[in-house]
């Protein structure tokens, strides 16, 4: 046994070696003839495959005795009747040789084993070896049916049958009743071009595997291998009737739970679950056995891979799904994953595809996503859009859709992205159909019929005149009040006017309250049962706005909003707002031409009360709201806050109402009270060139501390008629009186001078000195003198605008009378400027610009000391004082606010308690002074209230 060694050489040279029974050279690199062989005579065992050997099998005709031969894949050839002459002969083996021949020929009574694969054999007639067991003819050209082969082979008792390859043709089907079919176990009959299967003999294991063309195979044959255990192999093989055995079989066929993917096609398979019943699933039953994987598309083994911009992430779908509109994938995408979304990442909404943005994302019209957070959206759907998604409470849209949101004005007033109950318009700023503006909020109207409003209007006025007109007629009646109750009465009233300033500037400067601020303390939109109901938070604000006295005020009252259009009225009433107090003052202007001075008289009374209201509602006018309550531009969606439904750039006329009236509340009445202080510098130039002259006389018994005045004029040659001079003597006097003497004292009126002596020895103790000899430390008795001469001036000032009959003095010369001097009737000028350019600050929100205005306003009056009264001044410098505070409250602190105005209410009552002054005195001295001196000599008290 040389086999599968480097053993080379001729096989002549084993010719006389006749002693060999077994020779075995297998796979080696042997050559020569092989009938060099010939002698050996007795060998049992000859293998020569695998070698270089050539030769005719007719030359080893005389090994008699030989049972086994392989010449495989050799170079030998001949007739395969040779092995006939070989009578012991078991086992050939001559596949891949040239033999040729009819198996019909070969008489070989013992031979068991015969290999004839991809030889030249045929077999065209019956062929009888009693002994054959094993035949393989694989390769072998024998190009007939199979029917033909088997009949042939059919009285042999052959168990395995290999006839691979040899085109085969027609159907499976064993003759019944021959050798062939009992003893069969192995048939191997794959690749060629059967047609159908009709039987299944049993216990034989048939293989029909890689057949070039579809095979027919009968349910019966299906049922037989699942049921019975025989063995059906056909991989590679298609099944012509897929439809037939899929409606009989479908439950004899059991498949394995997993399926098993393929190399190439784009699917994945079940396998059978018996293993007798080899198949191909995709050849076999790809419609029940194999489904296409993700990525592909098609039904069975049908597959195809998608298409760009495509996918398919589940097993057996017949078509590919679409990447969400503008994504883009590669071919055989697998997953929706694999989707490129131009934004966000692709996802599925509502068994849509779609490109979907992160959780707290919106999309944008640009194919962006943006932060749901940033731009105070409520996303609840990943498919929300910027310029549809809810907004948050305190935004709105001024159009929808849109993607521009704004933050509302009082962020209460916006909700659920609409306005909130009562609300309206832009930014939610104006009331809704069925509600009125009332103290900075929407009241719902009730039911109330027209008629039984204009009654209850109807009725109040009336309710007032009567008791007006009372009033006026009882006057007469009424006892003649006391000087100290007169003099207590004075200073009420000119404190009240103060206050009424300064809560008509405090409401004002409550527009610096943050919009969040307001709605803290109670600018909500919540619907109000009544006007009268308390509504939420503090409500002090809206009710002193009412001490603006503006037409807003009238129409609220009258709930003119809920008898017609609430915009309509609103609008009407905010343009009579400041057109109101300049038609009044015209209609002054028309009484003035019939009786002298009364129209100016009652025109600046109105400017006291309606000017701050009037300005404001000039400025109300012109505002434009530009900005959201986040100070965002609102670009083209600016409105009029009056006038909601109006952007900035229409209803031009009511820029010409407003600055119309702007330019008559802050040029022609500061010009007109700025004619007054020039008008009162003309005429009061007598008063002023007049100087007062006094002795003292201590020397004499019953004199000691008279003192005398006189008067001299700056001209020399100036002379005062009597009635004149007596009365400037009175006011000289009344003026001694009341800065030097503390008790009683006599006043005598003598040729061009007046005596006055003091009947009480009470002198005046330093703290009702002035405050320059406190401060400044000034000599007492030049205190004196100056108090006592700017307090003559004083009184001259009176008297000689008792004589005046000017119709603009006799008009003003109340307000005259408010002022230590007729020219410091600037201060009017000043505080109506001052008044309209904290509106307008206001207007622009520069809190700065306010305090500057309002604590420089304080300091001029502290140190200019205008006012008759002392406790006006005082007062007067720390309302404005109390202002800049107010300002700094209504920003940031409301306690603030309220602190500012309770600190005035506070220095008023303790301002009542001494209501009396020297000034005030010496007014009261030079009344009665003017009514006695000429009698005689007069006893006057200088005793001030208390």
């Amino acid at each position: 046994d040389l086999s599968h060694t480097q053993v080379s050489g001729n096989v002549a040279d084993l010719s006389n070696h006749t002693y060999l029974r077994f020779l075995d050279l297998s796979h080696t690199q042997v050559s020569g003839n092989v009938a060099e062989l010939a002698k050996l005579k007795d060998l049992w065992c000859l293998d020569l495959s695998q070698t270089q050997v050539v030769g005719d099998l007719l030359g080893l005709r005389n090994m008699t005795q030989l049972k086994d031969l392989s010449l495989a894949q050799s170079q030998v050839h001949g007739n395969i009747n040779v092995i006939s002459r070989l009578p012991n002969l078991k086992k050939a083996d001559l596949s891949g040789t040239a033999v040729s021949g009819n198996l019909k020929d070969v008489r070989c009574k013992k031979l068991r084993e015969l290999h004839l694969g991809e030889t030249h054999v045929r077999i065209s007639r019956g062929v009888l070896l009693p002994a054959l067991q094993f035949l393989n003819v694989s390769g072998c050209n024998l190009n007939v049916s199979f029917r033909h082969v088997f009949h042939r082979l059919r009285l042999n008792p052959i168990t395995n049958i290999f006839a691979r390859g040899c085109r085969l043709t027609g159907r499976v089907n064993l003759p019944d009743r021959c050798t062939l079919r009992g003893s069969l176990q192995v048939v191997d009959i794959s690749s060629n071009r059967l047609d159908a299967v009709d039987i299944l003999p049993a216990k034989v294991r048939l293989d029909v595997s890689q057949n070039e063309i579809p095979l027919h195979i009968r349910p019966e044959v299906i049922k037989a291998a699942t049921k019975g255990g025989i063995d059906l192999w056909m991989t590679n093989t298609e099944l012509a009737n897929s439809e037939e055995i899929l409606a009989n079989c479908s439950n004899e066929l059991q498949l394995t739970t997993v399926m098993t993917p393929r190399d190439s096609g784009g699917y994945s398979c079940h396998d059978l679950a018996r293993r007798n019943l080899q198949v191909t699933p995709e050849l076999f039953l790809p419609q029940l056995m194999c489904a296409c994987v993700p990525g592909h598309f098609g039904a069975g083994a049908n597959c195809s891979a998608c298409p760009e911009d495509t996918f398919n992430d589940q097993m057996d779908q017949s078509k590919c799904q679409a990447c969400p509109q503008g994504g883009t994938a590669p071919a055989g995408s697998q997953a929706l994953a694999a989707c490129k979304c131009p934004y966000g990442l692709p996802g599925t909404f509502k068994n849509e595809t779609v490109c979907l943005c992160d959780r707290n994302e919106a999309l944008t019209d640009a194919q962006k996503c943006v932060s749901c957070v940033e731009n105070h959206l409520q996303c609840n759907s990943p498919m929300d859009r910027l310029a549809t998604a809810p907004l948050k409470d305190g935004y709105i849209r001024l159009k929808e859709p849109s993607e521009e949101i704004f933050e509302c004005l009082d962020r209460q007033h916006c909700r659920n992205s609409s306005c909130a109950p009562g609300r309206a318009g832009p930014l939610c700023a104006s009331c809704a159909q069925d509600y009125r503006a009332s103290k900075k909020i929407c009241v719902e109207c009730k039911n109330v019929s027209t008629e039984k409003r204009l009654s209850i209007g109807l009725g109040c006025t009336t309710t007032l005149l009567i008791l007006a007109a009372t009033a006026w007629k009882l006057r007469h009646y009424l006892p003649q009040p006391s000087p100290r109750t007169e003099c207590l009465l004075q200073l009420i009233m000119a404190q009240l006017a103060v206050l009424l300033q300064l809560t008509q500037l405090w409401t004002v400067l409550g527009g610096f309250t943050p919009a969040a601020d307001r709605a803290a303390n109670g600018t909500d939109t919540a619907k109000v049962a009544d006007a009268d109901d308390q509504t939420q938070g503090d409500p002090l604000l809206g009710y002193l706005a009412a001490l603006q006295f503006t037409s807003s005020e009238v129409q609220n009252f009258l709930a003119l909003q809920c008898l017609y259009d609430g915009v309509t009225v609103r609008s009407m009433f905010a343009v009579a707002t400041p057109l109101v107090p300049l038609l009044l003052l015209i209609a002054c202007g028309c009484v003035e031409v019939f009786s002298r001075g009364l129209g100016i008289r009652v025109g600046l009374k109105m400017l006291t009360v309606l000017f701050i209201g009037g300005a404001s509602g000039s400025s109300q006018l012109l505002g434009c709201q530009r900005t959201d309550g986040a100070g965002t531009p609102l670009k083209d969606f600016a409105f009029r806050p009056f006038f909601p439904h109006e952007r900035c750039d229409e209803a031009l006329w009511v820029d010409r109402i407003g600055w119309a009236t702007a330019i008559c509340y802050g040029l022609v009445i500061p010009c007109f009270l700025g004619f007054l202080f020039g008008k009162q510098n003309v005429v009061m130039q007598k008063a002023k060139t007049v100087l007062m002259h006094t002795t003292c006389d201590d020397g004499n018994e019953g004199t000691e501390g008279r003192v005398k005045v006189w008067l001299q004029g700056l001209d020399s040659k100036q002379s005062f008629k009597d009635a004149t001079l007596c009365k400037r003597l009175a006011a000289a006097a009344a003026a001694c009186v009341a800065i030097d003497v503390k008790g009683r004292a006599v006043v005598e009126l003598q040729k061009d001078a007046v005596s006055v002596t003091p009947t009480t020895n009470i002198s005046r103790t330093s703290e009702e000195l002035g405050v320059e000899s406190l401060v400044f430390g000034a000599d007492v008795q030049e205190v004196e003198v100056l108090q006592r001469h700017m307090m003559a001036q004083m009184l001259m000032e009176r008297s000689t605008l008792e004589e005046e009959t000017d119709r603009v003095m006799l008009g003003a010369k109340q307000l005259f009378c408010k002022y230590a001097k007729c020219e410091n009737v600037w201060m009017e000028v000043c505080t109506k400027v001052a008044a309209a350019a904290l509106v307008s600050v206001v207007a622009v929100d520069n809190l700065w610009l306010c305090i500057a205005i309002t604590l420089g306003m304080g300091l001029v009056i502290g140190l200019a000391q205008p006012f008759a009264q002392p406790q006006m001044n005082v007062l007067q410098s720390v309302c404005f004082a109390c202002l800049a505070l107010a300002a700094v409250g209504f920003r940031h602190h409301m306690a603030l606010a309220r602190l500012a105005l309770a600190v005035p209410l506070v220095l008023l009552v303790l301002q009542l308690r001494r209501p009396d002054s020297p000034e005030m005195l010496a007014l009261r001295l030079q009344q009665e002074l003017e009514a006695k001196i000429h009698e005689g000599p007069v006893e006057v008290s200088a005793e001030q209230f208390t």
